[in-house]
């Protein structure tokens, strides 16, 4: 089954085990523990202030099949992070957090659409626990949303 899942596009190895052992949807805190500014559920604080938001849906947008289609996908994911490569002319790096990063630019252009030096957008904590969840860093250290 863990192969079936990988060869089928869903994320990593962590993320396959997850889905074996039953882990299926994002990990929902106790209405207690969701900070008061969250709509869906599934946030919870990030490290800056301005990472403090939500997707602003009753029901997640992580739970949707088009996200999880366009934002965790690892072979739509691996055509982003090879197209990025060549409009930059760089080798692309398939490590983890290249997935991560390229989770994220996906979620802004469905969102948002495209942005460019200077203009950027956070993403939400919901979205940025899932993708961190599908893709780890493998010391479990992330740098957070960056304005430039």
């Amino acid at each position: 089954m863990l192969l079936e899942l990988l060869s089928n596009g869903r994320g990593s190895l962590d993320y396959a085990k997850n889905m074996v052992s039953g882990d299926q949807g994002p990990e929902m805190p106790p209405p207690s523990e969701a900070p008061e500014w969250c709509i869906c559920g599934v946030c919870r604080p990030m490290q800056t202030p301005e990472e403090d938001k939500c997707c602003g849906k009753r029901q997640c947008v992580t739970s949707y099949e088009l996200f999880r289609n366009i934002c965790l996908d690892r072979e739509v994911l691996s055509v982003a992070i090879r197209a990025r490569g060549d409009i930059r002319v760089e080798e692309p790096n398939y490590e983890s957090n290249s997935y991560r990063k390229a989770a994220y630019r996906q979620y802004i252009l469905w969102r948002v659409g495209k942005l460019g030096r200077g203009n950027r957008k956070v993403c939400p904590s919901c979205v940025v626990l899932v993708v961190r969840r599908t893709y780890p860093a493998a010391d479990g250290q992330y740098m957070g949303f960056h304005q430039s």
